[in-house]
């Protein structure tokens, strides 16, 4: 691995890789990665970034925003990965034992928004397998904690907001509730129980969900509020 200090784009990393085919530029926090193949010319990077800087340019945080081999994203149930390989042909995954494996054919351009997409489906897919097979689970095990009753349990693909509750105790929960650490998906499991009894945000509600919580629950909300999810960032639409 190789550092260059460029006046305009500032700091480069140039790393070696043995499955690289070109040349792939992205943004590393305060640096630009230049993942080269085997066997490139350090003195040929001058004139390579004179080549690539209106697009070096443009890189922003926002663009960072891929899944790469390098990705490692934990969940409250299970970690997920890529693998490229030459075994096969097309993207496939395998889920066991809480590791996702997303396989990747060795010439398969991560870069590509096409194929952005297409492992971040993979990868909601498992997402979307396990909350079913989840929350659900969860969301009756407090229930009968608390005698309370729900009619069923739904799962959906919302970014606006964890869950939600209906008149008619039907609780809906979003597949990315799982990106959260299990505290926070307990609380908002436990926020629309109480909702199966006080259907709105009144003080009747608050006090509720601090007996259900055993703690200060608007503590716990607003906590849930600032926390940050780099899974979410990556995986949400």
């Amino acid at each position: 691995m190789y550092e260059y200090d460029d006046k305009e784009l500032g700091k480069i990393i140039v790393k070696p890789n043995i499955r690289a085919k070109r040349i792939i530029a992205r943004r590393k926090g305060e640096c630009i990665q230049l993942t080269v193949p085997l066997g490139f010319k350090l003195k040929s990077l001058a004139s390579i970034l004179d080549e690539m800087r209106p697009r070096l340019s443009k890189l922003n945080f926002v663009k960072n925003q891929l899944i790469t081999e390098e990705s490692i994203l934990e969940t409250f149930s299970f970690t997920a990965r890529l693998s490229r390989t030459h075994l096969v042909e097309n993207v496939k995954m395998r889920l066991k034992n809480g590791d996702l494996t997303v396989f990747i054919p060795s010439d398969f351009d991560l870069d590509n928004t096409d194929s952005q997409h297409v492992v971040k489906e993979m990868i909601r897919h498992a997402l979307r397998h396990e909350a079913k097979k989840i929350l659900p689970k969860k969301t009756q095990e407090f229930a009968q904690k608390l005698n309370l009753h729900v009619a069923d349990v739904k799962i959906n693909k919302s970014i606006s907001r964890w869950g939600s509750c209906s008149r008619k105790k039907s609780i809906n929960f979003s597949l990315y509730l799982l990106l959260l650490p299990e505290k926070y998906i307990d609380y908002v499991v436990l926020h629309e129980l109480a909702h199966t009894i006080e259907l709105n945000h009144s003080e009747k509600f608050w006090k509720l969900l601090d007996n259900f919580c055993g703690e200060n629950a608007k503590a716990i909300s607003q906590s849930l509020r600032k926390h940050k999810s780099t899974a979410y960032e990556l995986l949400k639409p």
